[in-house]
């Protein structure tokens, strides 16, 4: 890497007040810049730290953040051996990293000894502790070691060098480098991950680019696959990137952005998509709606990327042509084979030769192009003989929203089964996807029979760490299943099967909180196209607006309590453990309108004409019609209705709530107490959400969870039209104010 290290140093001397990282940072809560001169100042001295601290051999277990890197940056610096180790990690898998490396020094989140002397490494806490005995010697070389989170469940570590991290990082430049270059790159996966890890820090830096660098909960993505859409829509607006780096769910994520939200993604110029398979149809609905998505292969003993589709050479369906730094084969048997820069080795066992045996079935066509059907492990041979990737099919399967957690069985049968993951949608409507994916397939790669579970993570050892299926566990859990099922019933398609699972570990319950956000989502993203959402990021918020909307949410808090009074009252006898969780919303709701009138008048405005609903204080038609609405729906219909507004105002506290309050109180440089409102909603709302959750799930009944998504749609539809018209006084302050100017 030491190509990366002197153009970093030589940014530092040339374009010194370049940005080079956006993002967080454990030395403040504001957003964090760092010119070019800063970064190589910061690498240097946390280079010295570690050295003065006799560090060996390195472990980092931390969210994202610009600390991360600079630490990552130091060890390269410092040639010490670094073990990057992914949040979602199990304690069991960071204890097998633990006793398999020499390791002396702990660096971010270690929860087990916090209560130990830390040392503060680039505003991380380290920690000094004895390597573990027996463990093997590193080879020569190595700066990096990666983990996989591996199939029988304890990770394996790849051992790579500066070297090789180099080349790779070099030919990715060659791949994306020219007129139309991105800029500004959006760090959303772990920089854990060996792709993000290059792709994230090295690329951009080397280039002279900005990364932008925030944990997963503020760009929307938490742990390895839980995914937010809300904050990941945030996350564009706020930071407008040019490239992302995204897994195929993550893609299928952008393009309905793409379709409800098209300026958000307007200037992104390079999405490198890899991590699974993906279907082309994806990547073809992508491309047509302008997306600049190119697939990608590698794996991490050939220091992660292997072939990438660019903009110069692309072919949907296709991972793209190798890159400078390696050569690909196909073996006779079909398997992927690639020699060039490759690893040291796994963790006490040398690579064997020049040649990498991935593991994956595949093929180049004419014009040189890799396209991967699967796994050489995993492949199916039916009880005809069919040679069947079950790959193939799970990545044509997630076209279809119905299918996006699916696994293939079938070896050694007539038909093919399919465990799916989606007890939250209708049976209907995952039978309905199958029949359509199996148009597309041939015979004898057809679904015929369907397990449809509860998530695969509920069950022990079905997933990875990182979410890939334990494709033995599965053959061993549902290949009884198939054969001894207790209960069967055939769907309106005689070919296929819908087998019943009634034993108790595989009942399904009732997720309906996911099924509202779904729901919902359509209208929240509306809402979130407010013009203030923007104004806000762009510090174009006065001191008048803010006063506008703590006036209009004064009028709708005021009436909380009172409404959950009604809604209480007007529950049946069934819902009496419901009456009980609103008791205790309205002890925890209770004088919060006082807060408000609070932040009034510490903004310098008279609270009392806002209490007494005079002049500019006034309710606006948007929030009358709300309150309105809701205290109808509960008299008149279905008191449910009402927690859709719950959902509302509580989803998008934790959603927005606090970022918005640091740009408006950072903006208009207001004390702590005007903000005390925002500030407060957005911490309790972290505990309520969760709460809420839990009591969404147990609503079962159909009517009811139709008026609590009715409920929040129209919630939704007014609080935007609020939102709105904040956004055009605010608009019209702008212009008087340039045309008194002008005058």
């Amino acid at each position: 890497m030491k190509r990366l290290l002197k153009k970093i140093e030589y940014f530092a001397h040339n374009t010194p007040n370049n940005i080079a990282l956006q993002g967080s940072s454990a030395r403040s809560a504001e957003l964090v810049e760092l010119t070019y001169l800063q970064l190589w100042q910061e690498i240097k001295r946390t280079e010295q730290q570690l050295i003065d601290n006799d560090c060996q051999c390195i472990a980092l277990r931390a969210e994202n953040s610009i600390d991360w890197a600079i630490i990552d940056l130091a060890t390269l610096l410092a040639k010490i051996p670094i073990i990057p180790i992914p949040m979602f990690f199990t304690e069991q898998q960071v204890r097998h990293i633990l006793n398999s490396v020499g390791i002396d020094t702990l660096i971010g989140d270690w929860p087990h000894i916090s209560n130990s002397a830390s040392i503060p490494f680039a505003y991380l806490s380290g920690y000094k502790v004895i390597p573990a005995k027996n463990t093997a010697p590193l080879f020569t070389g190595t700066a990096k070691i990666t983990f996989t989170s591996g199939s029988t469940g304890s990770p394996k570590g790849v051992c790579l060098s500066q070297a090789h991290l180099g080349e790779v990082t070099q030919s990715l430049i060659n791949t994306i480098n020219g007129d139309n270059k991105p800029l500004r790159h959006l760090v959303l996966l772990p920089l854990s991950t060996l792709l993000e890890n290059l792709t994230g820090i090295y690329v951009p830096l080397q280039m002279g680019l900005c990364s932008v660098i925030h944990p997963g909960e503020k760009v929307g993505l938490m742990g390895s696959s839980q995914f937010d859409p809300a904050i990941f829509c945030q996350a564009l607006m706020t930071h407008q990137p040019h490239s992302l780096v995204l897994t195929p769910a993550l893609l299928q994520a952008l393009i309905q952005i793409k379709t409800r939200q098209p300026q958000l993604v307007s200037g992104l110029k390079f999405v490198a998509v890899g991590g699974a398979q993906v279907s082309e149809k994806i990547m073809q609905r992508a491309f047509a709606l302008g997306i600049p998505a190119y697939e990608g292969y590698g794996l991490s003993e050939c220091g992660s990327v292997v072939s990438l589709n660019s903009h110069i050479n692309t072919k949907l369906g296709s991972c793209g042509q190798a890159l400078g730094h390696c050569k690909v084969e196909v073996a006779n048997d079909g398997e992927i084979r690639v020699t060039g820069a490759s690893m040291l080795g796994y963790l006490g066992q040398a690579a064997s030769g020049t040649v990498i045996k991935t593991g994956d079935i595949g093929y180049l066509d004419e014009h040189n192009y890799l396209h991967i059907t699967g796994r050489k492990s995993n492949l199916l041979i039916s009880s005809y003989g069919r040679n069947i990737s079950p790959e193939w099919i799970e990545s044509e399967a997630r076209a279809y929203p119905e299918l996006q957690q699916i696994v293939v069985m079938g070896d050694a049968q007539q038909a093919l089964t399919a465990v799916i993951d989606n007890s939250h949608i209708d049976q209907q409507e995952i039978i309905a996807a199958v029949k359509k994916l199996n148009n597309s397939l041939p015979d004898y790669a057809q679904i015929h029979t369907l397990i449809i579970t509860r998530p695969f993570a509920d069950y022990e050892g079905l997933v990875t760490a990182n979410g890939r299926p334990i494709r033995a566990n599965f053959n061993k859990k549902f290949t009884p299943v198939i054969q001894h099922s207790e209960s069967q019933s055939t769907t309106n398609d005689p070919t296929m099967t819908l087998i019943s699972i009634k034993d108790k570990t595989m009942q399904q319950t009732s997720d309906f909180f996911s099924v509202l956000q779904q729901a919902t989502a359509k209208e929240q993203q509306v809402m979130y196209q407010s013009p203030i959402f923007a104004a806000c990021q762009r510090g174009e918020i006065s001191l008048q607006t803010y006063h506008a909307f703590l006036t209009q949410a004064y009028h709708h808090v005021k009436q909380t309590v009172p409404l959950l009074m009604a809604c209480g009252s007007r529950l049946c006898e069934d819902y009496e453990w419901l009456r009980y969780a609103l008791a205790q919303y309205i002890e925890e709701e209770k004088g919060h309108q006082e807060w408000i009138l609070n932040d009034i008048t510490a903004c310098g405005f008279d609270a009392e004409i806002v209490r007494n609903n005079e002049g500019v204080g006034k309710i606006g038609t948007a929030m009358e019609l709300m309150v309105a609405y809701l205290y109808h729906q509960i008299d008149r219909k279905n008191p449910l209705a009402f927690l859709g507004m719950v959902w509302v105002l509580e989803g998008t506290s934790v959603n927005v709530g606090g970022k918005i309050a640091e740009l408006v109180q950072h903006k208009l440089d207001l004390p702590d107490t005007a903000m005390s409102y925002l500030t407060s909603h957005s911490t309790l709302d972290q505990k309520h959400i969760k709460l809420f959750a839990s009591l969404m799930n147990k609503i079962t009944d159909k009517n009811d969870q139709q008026a609590i998504i009715d409920g929040a749609n129209m919630v939704f539809k007014l609080y935007g039209e609020m939102l709105n018209d904040l956004s055009s006084n605010a608009i019209e302050q702008i212009q008087q104010s340039e045309f008194c100017h002008e005058a």
